[in-house]
């Protein structure tokens, strides 16, 4: 019983853990609110999607996938050199050790390890949606501008890149989605802040 309730006192600091995206009233978003965004686009999504899904493992992979930087944190993709995604590694691997230590729960090492394989359907879909929940904040920022800020236009870069795009085609619908996205992204850019994509990603 005290390990549960050490538990929730861990899961509750993923709410106090904030990304780089803004939200539409221009506060930062917290790891929290993008783990239940994905849960919420897995939910309306399903009917749409061509294979069949577990959508149990889903939600669970949704909730779990970032968990661990509630004590590991977030490092934003623009600092992460080799040498930091080495110790970000070991950092959320020794998070999760200390997780699965308090629940002695063999799904929940199970469901780590499932999202960090890949190999699953579910665990693309998770990563998918995880992608596809910046790109939401992204096109409901309240001032698109902050984007363009870090590393030489590294986000906007990134956003546009065809390598980002492929994370969707296994599913039609993620991808029909990521595009509509984008596309009033890069309206707002335009409308907005005078910038065409195609000058972001030279």
């Amino acid at each position: 019983m005290y390990n549960l309730v050490d538990f929730f006192e861990i899961a509750e600091r993923l709410e106090c853990e904030y990304r780089l995206t803004r939200m539409s009233d221009g506060a930062q978003q917290s790891v929290a609110a993008h783990s239940w965004n994905m849960a919420m686009m897995a939910m309306v999504l399903r009917p749409y999607l061509k294979n069949s899904v577990n959508m149990e493992r889903v939600y669970e992979l949704c909730m779990l996938h970032d968990l661990p930087e509630a004590i590991a944190h977030d490092v934003p993709l623009h600092e992460q050199t080799d040498s930091v995604r080495v110790q970000k590694h070991n950092n959320e691997c020794a998070a999760v050790a200390r997780i699965v230590a308090l629940l002695r729960n063999n799904d929940i090492r199970a469901r780590f390890d499932e999202y960090d394989a890949r190999q699953s359907y579910e665990s693309r879909l998770v990563k998918a949606l995880d992608v596809l929940d910046t790109a939401v904040q992204h096109m409901c920022a309240q001032d698109l501008a902050y984007v363009g800020e870090y590393a030489d236009g590294f986000y906007w870069k990134m956003f546009f890149s065809d390598e980002i795009a492929t994370v969707f085609d296994f599913e039609p619908v993620l991808r029909n989605v990521f595009d509509e996205i984008r596309r009033r992204v890069a309206l707002r850019l335009k409308n907005e802040l005078g910038l065409d994509k195609r000058d972001l990603i030279k």
